[in-house]
């Protein structure tokens, strides 16, 4: 922030090398948890990093962004509709489900989980939202662009406005969808919930454990901090499981370093993070941790340490009620 201002006030010129720092931050919303004035930091570094790119001092990093960006997603809208039965698609109904563009990147079989375990719990079908996007965005205004963000929002707008509730596994995605898209004008008139909320939701569908296994729940930045989606995944979990926190957990959890796009700009950083997250269930002797977002379940299982398993929350769920059905059956 300090960097920033002396950039605003002409103090620093608009370089690449002056600017690195507004690149430095994934977002979290930890400083702003703990602000007496409630400032929100990260926000204001996000419009720094726009102006930076509009100075020509855009992080190295994300040279070509938008233009990456797009490909990406295209790719990604491809490699979901060749992975999913046409059957489980959906460009209209009561659900849809958007997992996020990691789910699809990094967590294919999460995601087919989550499918899984929607259609055990009952109820109103809940199909993928076939668009041509699988991003809600964030991270063109993370890198800087609001512009084409609005651009690609309006598009993601339309594939979701058919829908009455949109479920999402990013949680980087349900802050965007539901937040900073009305900030930008677009009038989105549809229920956006998280995974966990909308497991809460069919509760009383999940079958009770009564041999439950030792799990520990990391809280998401963006569902914790942003969305205040704090209770639903403890309730969904204590239900076939043993629950354990983080010594800093709800709204104190510390961030899995994924956000910011800081696993670009400064990847190291952002796998230290991911490390330390996990540093105390190392020290405990190891156990699996569980989470509710796709961009955090990749941070962590790609840095899990030896003795530690890192699960997504649906993809746990399933696994559970799978272990319950077959052992009711024998």
């Amino acid at each position: 922030m300090d960097t920033l201002n002396l950039l605003r006030s002409g103090k620093l010129s608009w370089t690449p090398e002056n600017t690195e720092a507004l690149w430095a931050c994934t977002g979290c919303r930890a400083c702003t948890r703990y602000c007496e004035h409630d400032n929100e930091p990260a926000l204001v570094l996000m419009t720094g990093r726009s102006q930076a790119n509009a100075e020509g001092a855009c992080h190295p990093a994300l040279e070509k962004y938008p233009e990456r960006f797009r490909s990406r997603d295209a790719r990604l809208a491809k490699k979901l509709h060749e992975h999913v039965p046409s059957e489980q698609l959906g460009d209209s109904g009561l659900v849809g489900f958007w997992p996020g563009c990691d789910a699809v990147d990094k967590g294919m079989q999460d995601l087919e989980a989550a499918l899984e375990i929607f259609g055990m719990l009952g109820g109103e079908p809940v199909v993928v939202v076939e668009s041509e996007q699988v991003c809600g965005g964030y991270p063109l205004l993370a890198a800087g662009y609001p512009d084409m963000f609005r651009w690609h929002a309006e598009r993601v707008a339309k594939s979701m406005a058919p829908f009455k509730t949109i479920v999402t596994n990013c949680s980087a995605c349900l802050f965007t969808v539901q937040r900073q898209y009305a900030a930008e004008g677009i009038d989105l008139d549809v229920e956006i919930i998280s995974v966990p909320e909308f497991l809460t939701e069919k509760l009383q569908a999940l079958p009770k454990s009564t041999n439950k296994k030792p799990v520990y729940y990391h809280d998401p930045c963006h569902l914790a901090r942003y969305s205040g989606v704090i209770e639903e995944p403890r309730l969904v979990l204590s239900r076939i499981a043993e629950l354990r926190d983080f010594e800093w957990s709800h709204s104190d959890a510390e961030c899995c370093g994924g956000a910011g796009l800081l696993p670009k700009t400064d990847p190291d950083t952002a796998d230290t993070m991911a490390r330390r997250r996990m540093r105390e269930v190392a020290n405990r002797g190891g156990g699996t941790i569980v989470t509710a977002c796709a961009t955090c379940t990749y941070m962590l299982r790609s840095n899990a340490p030896s003795g530690v398993k890192v699960r997504d929350l649906a993809a746990f769920v399933a696994d559970a009620v799978d272990e319950l059905a077959a052992a009711d059956s024998e």
